[in-house]
C-alpha cells in the first residue's frame, strides 16, 4: 500500500522536480556505462590497468551520489512549491 502512494507521488511531482530527477537519472546512466566501458577495459589486469580500475569503480560511486542527492534535491523542490 505504501509502495502505491510513493510511486503515485512520484508520478505527480511538479515539473522543476522531475526534470531534476529525469536528468540526474541520465547523467547517471551515462557515467554507469562509462564505468562499465573502463571495466571491460581493464580486462582483469591488476598490475598494468589498475587506473582503469579505480576509474571504473570511482564513475560508480559518484553515479550512486549525485543520484543520491538528485532525489533529495527534487523532493525539497516539490515540497517548496507545494507551500
Amino acid at each position: 500500500m505504501k509502495l502505491r502512494r510513493t510511486v503515485r507521488r512520484m508520478l505527480d511531482m511538479k515539473p522543476d522536480a522531475w526534470y531534476i530527477f529525469l536528468r540526474s537519472l541520465q547523467l547517471c546512466c551515462v557515467l554507469l556505462l562509462c564505468a562499465f566501458a573502463l571495466l571491460l577495459e581493464y580486462n582483469g589486469d591488476m598490475l598494468d590497468k589498475y587506473p582503469l580500475y579505480m576509474t571504473a569503480q570511482s564513475l560508480n560511486e559518484s553515479a550512486q551520489g549525485i543520484l543520491l542527492v538528485a532525489l533529495i534535491l527534487s523532493v525539497c523542490m516539490e515540497e517548496l512549491q507545494s507551500r
